[in-house]
């Protein structure tokens, strides 16, 4: 998670001029994953859940792996129930105090990517809308035989990729989309996340970020941002 301060004061928005403003239209599953930690994949998963409430959805949101906080206290579904207090749904499966990678953290050997995947499958049986965040982006190590990415291909679900406005963004963009599409991961879209709210106002890499992205994408990629409000 980004920060402790953050709200559901923000909003999403179409950056590539079409309309529409759910990033999971369509996709009753989705996993959120990031091109690096601390990208803001939970702000955006709060944003997703909130979508799908207004749509009198029923909503589950789920955490195989948590990094960097107390055992007891895993802090994105915390902050997700915070944000959502009664209404949403949380679980987390392994929670470990490191902040390190899944692979480093768990000692124990105790990851099971064979449970992850039944949680995953009862949770999507048992809501209308399932969010699945992952930890850290696409190559975070999870067990000694799978990345992040390998528990998303054996999902079989699509993934929304998380990335930031700044300096270095086309780099990391592109090069998760190119690993998603070389598994032939469905990408549901792109978030491009605290982008500003005038960006006639911000650095030229800033400015000239989504229309440079849009020349090495699929031309079919929904691209939004998502900036505070206030």
């Amino acid at each position: 998670m980004t920060s402790n301060t953050l709200t559901l004061s923000c909003q999403l928005f179409r950056l590539d001029g079409s309309a529409g403003k759910n990033p999971w239209s369509g996709h009753p599953v989705v996993f959120v994953t990031g091109t690096d930690t601390g990208i803001g994949k939970t702000w955006i998963s709060g944003q997703l859940a909130l979508a799908a409430l207004s749509e009198n959805q029923s909503v589950a949101y789920y955490k195989p792996a948590q990094t960097g906080c107390p055992i007891d206290a895993p802090e994105d579904p915390d902050y997700i129930k915070a944000l959502l207090p009664g209404r949403v749904h949380t679980e987390c499966r392994y929670c470990f105090e490191p902040p390190v990678a899944p692979l480093v953290a768990d000692t124990g050997r105790v990851i099971d990517p064979q449970v992850l995947q039944a949680d995953v499958r009862r949770l999507s049986q048992a809501y209308d809308r399932l969010i699945v965040e992952g930890a850290g982006g696409l190559m975070v190590p999870l067990t000694e035989d799978m990345l992040m990415i390998d528990l998303i291909e054996a999902l079989k679900i699509p993934a929304l990729l998380v990335s930031h406005c700044r300096l270095g963004s086309i780099n990391h963009t592109l090069l998760s989309l190119e690993a998603l599409q070389a598994r032939k991961i469905p990408v549901a879209g792109l978030v491009i996340n605290f982008y500003p709210s005038n960006p006639s106002e911000s650095s030229l890499a800033v400015q000239t970020l989504v229309e440079t992205l849009k020349n090495f994408m699929p031309a079919d990629l929904p691209v939004w941002g998502c900036c505070e409000v206030s």
